[in-house]
């Protein structure tokens, strides 16, 4: 089960095991029994046990209960690895919802307004659910590694239509050093738009496109890239590019000078490697500069 509330800390009172829990300045919390959510993304940020917390897991009876600072943070987690606020582990979760109007909620499918009321949330059963067999992955793996080995690194045969549809290795190679310099770029800022509400509102959609784009590569199979794809990460990539320049420039202020500096370090690191992938003749006239700009 993987719950979102969409919060406002002058509406709502948690309370975790009978004990009240006072929140920081959020938009939601996020209710877990499993250590990950949306086909494997680590929520609560970590897999060990530490001085405070013990380590999360789906058979231990106890949920975890993490803070939500905005909606960019849910699209990118996916992606990257961001830095989580984790509120407590408890046997029980106890939501208040005060006020006359409903706050937002999501219990793994499509979300409601919830009326203002109390929510109680325990662990109740349990269900037999199929499992990734580690050893036989490994032992898969250490076979077509060995086979890889032993016949050298071959392209799949491919059709004509196929081999044009296709990036080369070295177009692949430009291509996944754009994603990790826009993931940085993502992430300077997501840290950034925690003290300043204006970066996640004019760069929320921006922020989506690119790492829903960049999600689509696979770093180990680099041979697998489509065209269709190096351009999807291109033109996302230079929009998300070009929205955040305009701020810095003209138009975001309040910004730290540290902050201020690390955002424009990965914006210049963009910058390189967008202007690499120019060089690319069917990624030019996406990334040629037009009129506008």
């Amino acid at each position: 089960m993987f719950l979102t509330l969409c919060v406002c800390v002058c509406v709502c009172v948690v309370q975790c095991d009978g004990q009240y829990i006072p929140l920081p300045s959020l938009q939601g919390i996020a209710v877990l029994n499993i250590p990950s959510y949306a086909g494997g993304t680590n929520f609560w940020g970590g897999t060990k046990e530490d001085d405070i917390f013990c380590a999360p897991s789906f058979d231990d009876k106890i949920l975890e209960v993490v803070a939500v600072f905005g909606s960019m943070q849910m699209a990118v987690s996916r992606v990257i690895k961001l830095q989580h606020h984790r509120i407590a582990q408890c046997r029980t979760v106890k939501i208040t919802i005060l006020g006359d109007e409903g706050v937002p909620i999501q219990v793994d499918g499509e979300a409601w307004i919830q009326p203002p009321g109390v929510i109680k949330i325990q662990h109740k059963n349990r269900a037999q659910m199929l499992t990734r067999d580690r050893a036989f992955e490994n032992t898969l793996k250490s076979w077509e590694d060995k086979l890889k080995y032993d016949k050298g690194p071959l392209r799949p045969h491919l059709y004509p239509q196929q081999s044009v549809d296709l990036a080369t290795e070295e177009e692949a190679t430009l291509v996944q050093m754009c994603a990790r310099a826009a993931e940085e770029l993502i992430t300077r800022i997501c840290e950034a738009a925690k003290t300043n509400g204006l970066l996640e509102q004019e760069l929320a959609h921006a922020v989506n496109a690119a790492s829903h784009a960049i999600n689509k590569t696979h770093p180990k199979f680099p041979e697998s890239l489509t065209r269709n794809t190096a351009i999807e990460v291109a033109s996302t990539v230079k929009a998300l590019y070009n929205e955040t320049e305009s701020l810095l420039l003209g138009r975001v202020s309040l910004l730290d000078p540290p902050e201020e500096e690390q955002l424009s370090g990965a914006l210049q690191t963009a910058e390189l490697e967008l202007g690499k992938l120019g060089e690319i003749p069917w990624l030019y006239h996406i990334l040629q500069p037009n009129d506008e700009e």
